[in-house]
């Protein structure tokens, strides 16, 4: 089955047209359908040398494609990097959002856990909201399947038969004749992307020093903090003013730590895991690009297919080898031929124009995203820098009040005796 065909199957758009970056297909009652998913309870499965972890998948949907308004499944990481491949090769021209890195390292540890599951959630909320891939039927199985693992064993062996999976894929667009680009717009974007990996990889290696420096400021804080409370609680004979005093400054210093290494956990969680998001995102518009020449690549061969089953019938006609039934069969295939060759023209022209439909609908959302993870980070910021100057505020306030009380009582004292006299 051809993109094409595959295409007008999922409901995309045809050929002819591509909808703008904000369209979203409808039902039948004409409003867009909504999934709101989310990805929880990370659960360890397995032996500790091949396990791996389990996530739960909660979908609420609109959409008439569903059998049900809201289920749940459970998917492992393998599962969802099925799915993105899956659709990748589904659907050429269109932008898939990538799920987070493989790591070999540290697979189990809370933080990556946590930091994999929004990564997870976030990319399968993208593509359910996704105006095209959210009506792929491969997304369907994904979401509803409870029968997951059999099921995809059978697709498997169909993308195979029919492709050869991604890699393959893309072997053979990299293998196959030499692209010339003729549209410029193209080659510019190219070159932008090329550069704006470069500034979100640069991006996420300073924020992820900034974090680890933050991680270590706050084990000093709290370092300091021990042994500040520690010499308070001594018997070195600091009076019980001055070992109060310390005992709050121990308390500050405990509190500093805390928001440090929540400010370290939320650096990691807002603006670097976008930067990371659209840094790996790019290669999703690279694959796009790609899957376009493919498609190019598709149309010159049936074009020469064309060529070659007309030089054929020109031939067997000059030599009369023709008769009339000979005649009409090769008439049909050469227009066969002629079909095959416009429907592929009409499918490159799509995946061009859908491409660019895409790449605006990327910077349109990465514009968003980066704004709203901006402004998480500087409202976390700010509202920890208010807690830290409220808790500094306090401990000098407690000593103003004491040093007050100190001040005032001897001189109490003094007219009380002389009101005695």
């Amino acid at each position: 089955m051809s993109s094409l065909e595959r295409a007008q199957r999922n409901g995309s758009p045809s050929v002819l047209t591509t909808p703008p970056p904000k369209s979203l297909p409808r039902d039948d009652t004409g409003i867009a359908p909504v999934f709101t998913i989310s990805v929880d309870d990370p659960q360890r499965v397995g032996d500790p040398i091949r396990g791996y972890t389990m996530y739960t998948v909660h979908t609420k949907t609109t959409s008439p494609l569903y059998t049900k308004s809201a289920f749940s499944v459970l998917r492992r990481y393998s599962d969802f990097l099925w799915l993105y491949e899956t659709l990748s090769n589904n659907n050429p021209g269109v932008v898939v959002p990538p799920v987070p890195e493989k790591s070999p390292f540290n697979r189990f540890d809370a933080s990556f856990v946590q930091q994999r599951r929004l990564g997870l959630e976030k990319c399968i909320s993208k593509i359910a909201n996704h105006p095209v891939l959210q009506k792929d039927p491969d997304l369907k199985l994904f979401l509803e399947s409870d029968t997951f693992s059999l099921d995809i064993k059978h697709r498997k062996a169909e993308i195979a038969h029919e492709k050869g999976g991604l890699m393959a894929t893309l072997g053979q667009t990299i293998t196959g004749p030499r692209f010339y680009e003729t549209d410029e717009w193209f080659d510019k974007q190219k070159g932008y992307l090329d550069s704006l990996e470069l500034q979100l990889r640069g991006l996420v290696k300073s924020i992820d020093l900034v974090s680890k420096q933050r991680a270590e400021l706050a084990a000093a804080a709290g370092e300091f903090a021990q042994a500040i409370g520690d010499l308070a609680q001594s018997d070195a004979g600091l009076g019980t003013q001055i070992a109060s005093a310390l005992a709050g400054l121990a308390a500050v210093e405990r509190k500093a730590q805390e928001l440090q290494d929540k400010q370290s956990s939320e650096d990691t969680l807002t603006i670097m895991a976008t930067a990371d998001e659209y840094a790996r995102l790019i290669n999703s518009v690279r694959l796009a690009f790609s899957s376009r020449i493919k498609t190019y690549h598709g149309w010159q061969n049936a074009d020469g297919n064309v060529k070659r089953v007309k030089q054929t019938h020109e031939t067997n006609r000059a030599q009369g080898k023709l008769g009339p039934e000979q005649l009409n069969r090769s008439l049909a295939l050469v227009a066969e031929a002629e079909r095959r060759a416009l429907d592929a023209k009409h499918e490159f022209d799509h995946v061009s124009r859908l491409v660019k439909a895409e790449v605006a609908r990327f910077e349109q959302e990465r514009i968003e995203d980066f704004k709203n993870s901006l402004e998480a980070f500087l409202s976390g910021m700010i509202s920890k820098q208010k807690e830290l100057i409220a808790a500094w505020e306090n401990y000098q306030q407690g000593l103003l009040r004491k040093t007050n009380s100190t001040v005032q009582r001897p001189a109490v004292d003094s007219t009380a005796g002389s009101e005695s006299e």
